[in-house]
Order: C-alpha cells, then structure tokens, then sequence
C-alpha cells in the first residue's frame, strides 16, 4: 500500500510503503527521520508533530485512532504537522 506522505514546511512529498511498517510510532519516527534531511529545523521532538491522514472518502482525521491494519486499508495520503500550542 503505497502512499503520498507530506510535511509541513518541507517542499518535497515523498511516497512510502505502509506496509513496511508496523505500528504508528515506528511510521512517525521514520518519516520524521526522512524529512530531517530537507528542514533545517530540530526533530529530534516527536511529540512536537502531529501525523494526519485523508482516507479513502477524502476526511482527514488524526493518525493513531483506528487499529494498525484498518489505518493501512484505508489510508489515502498522510500528512506531518506541526503540533498548535
């Protein structure tokens, strides 16, 4: 299941296998380390990104309330921002 992730700040989108994945915190921390490259700013703050996806319907909702396997089936794009105080 390939998806379009993109991160706010960053000007590249990349697209990702989900299924090389295995729980949501291990898909954050990668595509946190991913997008490192191209941001000068310090990621090392997981907590500080919110990670949002549009399913298949076009809603997009917070990543991490469905169970892992019912997120891949019907996750359509994935998103990376930065969490509002």
């Amino acid at each position: 299941m390939f998806v379009k992730v993109k991160m706010e700040g960053v000007a590249i989108v990349r697209k990702i296998n989900l299924r090389t994945y295995r729980s949501y915190n291990s898909l954050k921390g990668a595509l946190i380390a991913m997008f490192s490259r191209y941001n000068r700013d310090d990621f090392k703050d997981h907590a500080s990104y919110t990670l949002t996806y549009q399913d298949k319907e076009g809603d997009w909702l917070l990543a991490g309330d469905l169970p892992w396997l019912n997120f891949v089936e019907s996750v359509h794009r994935l998103q990376i921002q930065r969490s509002r105080d």
